[in-house]
């Protein structure tokens, strides 16, 4: 039985499946997602668990020998690793939905219905919605939030979003990379494409709106949506991890 770390969802367990059943002197074996082990059986004549850790790191999950202890040490080192873990991603959810909220009432400005600094009006229809009936609460709650100027505060979110995703979807940017670089794809992969690809469109409309605006496109942002989607991926992995901890 050797420890695997780095896998997020049934895509990782196959692969690293598929990597020690390749292995000389296999005869079988399995992989279990909620416990993040990989359980082998071999013929020590022909391989050695070396030889799987080095093929499980291959795939770009970690791996390392099972440590001399007892089975009540494993699962008291299991039961701290997961509490550790829920209360980070309890942290980073808390504030990446907190960030959210604030991108979101921040982006209000930026939703006028004639479009804003010369650009045309959006063709969006629910976010013409939420132009005709939120933004007018929120320009009554917060009138001062209308009076800067609205590059300043696309700035102000570009940043923001960069900070979050940078400290909150680090994990997942970096578990993306490291499948690419294997030639794989995985939930990482879809998150990163996803954010990765309204990032980038916002960054671009907010250094140069004047591209989109004379091609006759708006040049929307969609800071609040890469936040939020960060957020909620952290909050299901933070439920996650509570029922694997507690199942375990």
């Amino acid at each position: 039985d050797i420890p695997v770390s780095g896998m997020t969802c049934a895509a990782c367990q196959a692969r690293v499946q598929r990597a020690l059943v390749r292995q000389p002197g296999v005869r079988d074996a399995s992989v279990n997602l909620m416990t993040r082990t990989a359980s082998i059986m071999y013929d020590p004549a022909e391989t050695s668990p070396q030889q799987f850790v080095d093929a499980i790191r291959h795939t770009g999950y970690g791996a390392d020998l099972p440590l001399d202890r007892s089975i009540l040490d494993e699962q008291d080192a299991t039961d701290r690793a997961f509490a550790d873990e829920y209360r980070t991603l309890v942290t980073k959810a808390s504030v990446t939905l907190a960030a959210g909220l604030i991108a979101m009432i921040a982006s209000m400005p930026l939703m006028a219905p004639a479009g804003y600094d010369g650009t045309p009006a959006m063709t969006d229809p629910f976010m013409r919605w939420v132009s005709h009936s939120l933004a007018p609460i929120v320009q009554r709650a917060l009138p001062w939030l209308y009076s800067i100027d609205t590059r300043v505060l696309s700035f102000a979110l570009l940043g923001m979003t960069g900070a979050i995703m940078a400290w909150s979807g680090r994990a997942f940017y970096a578990r993306a990379w490291t499948a690419f670089r294997h030639h794989a794809a995985d939930m990482n992969t879809l998150m990163a494409v996803g954010t990765g690809a309204a990032f980038l469109f916002s960054a671009a409309a907010t250094v140069a709106p004047t591209f989109f605006v004379a091609r006759g496109v708006a040049a929307d942002t969609y800071y609040e949506a890469v936040i939020f989607i960060i957020a909620l991926i952290l909050v299901g992995n933070a439920l996650e991890t509570r029922a694997k901890r507690q199942t375990a």
